[in-house]
């Protein structure tokens, strides 16, 4: 089967991806089993292995000691009473060798040796036989040159190959004057009780190796001398490393090695060129080796098995159940609702198909509600439609109210600017006429030498400054720029109200601190305004004006005890009250409130709240 048929069946077929998924389900369980199993085996054995080299290790250490006590007998020896190698007389030297404690350490022989590498004497006398190294041996002579006690592998001795241990002969001024040495014999009693504790069952095999690969020491009899067999271990040996590992770590060319069934473990003594070497079988080593056995191989295949099978039970279980659904639904997908879907037991497909069945009942009948919301709706929708006609209706009377209302402003702009022109040619003209007049008479009268009269050019020059400043104030207030709103409102308020006869109160609750120059200009105009229509048409006697700042915004009242009118027959077409227009306009660019309270006879109330400017 393709991939790309195999995603198409699986797409297609809710059986298929039932039986993949439940077989997944089972297998991965087991498989993350075994391999957990697997991983705790591995480590047990890595543990086993460290164990091994832990003991290799130890063994090494007693074979220290022991040459640590082969070092002091023989420092004993080399500084014991009369030893002088320079001298001709070696009767001191042969007392020394012949102390019981050196000839129990070194059983197979004792010697001195002067700086050339001769015999000077040796215990027991064995004459052309000695157990003495030859002249010139390498070991002599480093330990001659650098001072230090030595420890050989196999060398070249006069009567064969041996094993010494070497320690340098100082004269009293501690110049190295020979080397005294003793044979070493491996093959002693002690150093087998210490390899046999390496050795495990039978087969096993623990040796002290030279860093040639010689066999100083074994537990297998008959090649005290030979050369290990274990290739990797020789190289480790001549490599000084110390390490625990399967033979096949080392090489798989023997097939023994390849199939892992030895362990091999080396530890490297410290104070000679020497190892300790364990060479025994895996299976003896590692307690998990053969731990998994064939018959728990067998369980997993039937736990696969017995997974495989249950899926596909639980698939046919479910398939058909779901297929009935299935057609059920495309059913009432193609819009028949008539029919009515199958019982299907008590199971959770059971209950689903029961909840579809009242799923297509409810829809049945929502269709019906739903003809009757759609009538409902499309009379509602012709409601709406005649209250949106007149919803328009009042935006178009709106709209005509703004444009007369711009035509009161133009008109206004206008106005103002007739008064200025009637202002400047009725009084400041006047004036500035009288104030030429009055000069000219001045020079007149000083040129036929009399006094001008001054006072009254200066008179005039006054007044034509007071009705210039007057007309300035009337066009922007001053003290709306220098000392802020509160200022400029209480300014107003008694200059074109108390001049006028009408009691005037302001009383202001709110910080008298600055707002943005829009902002103040807008509400300065909206109380200007106010103040305006009760002086021209209120025929008031007091007014009072407050001002307050609470819950993030300016809140403004302006009342008056004048004659009033009644707002509900004010219309925006009545060019009288565009005043008030103009106070609803402004406070409603500033994002507030106004409401106007009036009664014919009772005053009238304007209240506005503002909502303070974020930058204030």
């Amino acid at each position: 089967m393709s991939g790309s048929s195999l995603r198409d069946r699986l797409r297609s077929s809710l059986q298929t991806r039932v039986y993949l998924l439940l077989a997944v389900s089972a297998v991965i369980p087991v498989g993350l089993l075994a391999w957990a199993f697997g991983v705790r085996v591995t480590r047990l054995d890595q543990q086993l292995v460290a164990a091994r080299e832990w003991s290799a290790r130890t063994v090494a250490a007693q074979v220290e000691e022991e040459l640590l006590q082969g070092f002091e007998v023989l420092q004993r020896a080399a500084t014991a009473s009369h030893v002088n190698l320079e001298d001709r007389d070696v009767e001191p030297e042969r007392a020394a060798l012949r102390d019981p404690r050196v000839g129990l350490q070194f059983p197979g022989g004792a010697f001195f040796l002067d700086a050339a590498g001769q015999v000077l004497a040796e215990e027991p006398g064995r004459g052309a036989r000695s157990m003495a190294p030859v002249a010139g041996l390498p070991a002599v002579r480093t330990a001659i040159e650098t001072g230090r006690p030595a420890v050989t592998g196999f060398v070249e001795g006069r009567s064969g190959d041996h094993v010494y241990q070497l320690v340098p002969v100082r004269d009293w001024h501690g110049s190295i004057t020979g080397v005294v040495g003793g044979v070493v014999d491996t093959s002693q009693h002690h150093f087998q009780v210490l390899l046999r504790y390496l050795r495990q069952g039978t087969e096993g095999t623990a040796e002290l190796l030279d860093r040639s690969g010689r066999v100083l020491a074994t537990t297998e009899p008959g090649r005290p001398t030979s050369t290990t067999a274990c290739t990797g271990v020789r190289r480790l040996v001549a490599e000084g490393t110390g390490t625990a590992k399967l033979c096949r770590d080392c090489h798989a060319g023997r097939s023994e090695d390849a199939q892992g069934r030895a362990a091999v473990t080396t530890a490297w003594v410290a104070n000679a060129p020497w190892a300790v070497v364990a060479r025994v079988p895996a299976s003896e080593v590692m307690g998990t080796s053969g731990a998994i056995p064939t018959w728990l191989g067998g369980m997993i295949l039937v736990s696969v098995f017995a997974g495989a099978m249950l899926a596909w039970g639980a698939a046919r279980s479910i398939a058909g159940p779901v297929v009935a659904l299935t057609r059920a639904a495309e059913t009432i997908a193609g819009g028949d609702l008539s029919a009515p879907i199958p019982a299907l037991g008590e199971d959770e497909v059971g209950r689903l198909a029961m909840a579809l069945e009242r799923m297509r009942e409810s829809l049945s009948r929502l269709l019906g509600a739903v003809a009757d919301a759609n009538a409902q709706l499309e009379a509602r929708v012709i409601e709406r439609t005649a209250q949106l006609g007149k919803a328009n209706e009042q935006l178009r009377e709106r709209e005509l109210a703004l444009g007369r209302l711009y035509e009161k402003v133009v008109s206004a702009q206008e106005d103002e600017r007739k008064r200025i022109a009637r202002e400047l040619h009725d009084e400041t003209s006047q004036s500035l006429a009288a104030l030429v007049m009055a000069i000219d008479g001045s020079l007149a009268a000083l040129k036929a030498g009399y006094t001008p009269r001054l006072e009254e050019a200066k008179a005039l020059a006054v007044r034509t400054i007071e009705e210039v400043h007057r007309m300035i104030l009337d066009l922007r207030p001053s003290v709306l720029d220098d000392l802020g709103l509160q200022s400029a409102i209480r300014w107003y308020a008694e200059r074109h109200l108390a001049t006028r006869g009408i009691s005037v109160r302001c009383e202001f609750d709110a910080l008298d601190h600055r707002y943005p120059a829009a902002f103040e200009t807008a509400l300065f105009r909206v109380c200007q305004e106010a103040m305006s229509n009760i002086a021209r048409h209120a025929h008031a006697e007091s007014v009072l004006v407050q001002l307050t700042e609470v819950e993030g915004e300016i809140r403004i009242e302006i009342e008056d005890d004048g004659r009033g009118f009644d707002p509900g027959n004010v219309s925006h077409a009545d060019r009288r009250h565009f005043g008030l227009m103009g106070i609803e306009e402004r406070v409603e660019i500033l994002g507030g409130k106004v409401s106007i309270e009036s009664t014919p006879g009772q005053g009238t109330r304007i209240r506005l709240a503002v909502p303070l400017p974020r930058e204030s």
